[in-house]
């Protein structure tokens, strides 16, 4: 069987090759494609000239791209905003194990890890601290008041 441009047949075939590999891919731009496609081949079926059914097909694709593109902000805007795992620290209560001098390191018990720090204040062994930010793998803490 041999299957020739703008025919049933191309339609579909590349409906389901679009439909395969956006399994594959799950960016939606194959699915926007495979739904062209069929549609392509609705109209190829009902006998339509090639030309209608390539501006079919590209109006159809056009218009699941945009539909998709704006299901996909709305998806992410709802989605809730995870922090990075080093960003989860910033808040937390630690304790400082070496001592810390104004802008010198000292080191931080921090969720059962050692940490670098660094506060601007000099902060004895023992002394409660809270993590305002975090610079490369340093903490910069401030005494917990």
């Amino acid at each position: 069987m041999e299957i020739s441009f703008f025919s049933l047949q191309f339609w579909l075939v590349l409906a389901v090759v679009c439909v395969l590999f956006e399994l594959i891919t799950l960016t939606f731009f194959l699915l926007s494609i495979a739904i062209g496609s069929a549609v392509a081949a609705l109209v190829n079926y009902l006998g339509f000239d090639p030309y209608t059914q390539i501006l079919v097909f590209a109006i159809v694709t056009v218009v699941c791209i945009i539909l998709s593109r704006s299901f996909a902000k709305k998806l992410s805007k709802s989605a809730p905003n995870k922090k990075a795992n080093s960003d989860r620290l910033i808040g937390l209560e630690a304790i400082v194990s070496e001592a810390i001098e104004e802008d010198k390191m000292g080191t931080v018990d921090l969720v059962g890890d050692k940490w670098k720090a660094i506060a601007d204040e000099d902060i004895a062994i023992g002394e409660k601290v809270i993590v305002k930010d975090i610079q490369g793998v340093k903490l910069i803490v401030e005494r917990n008041v």
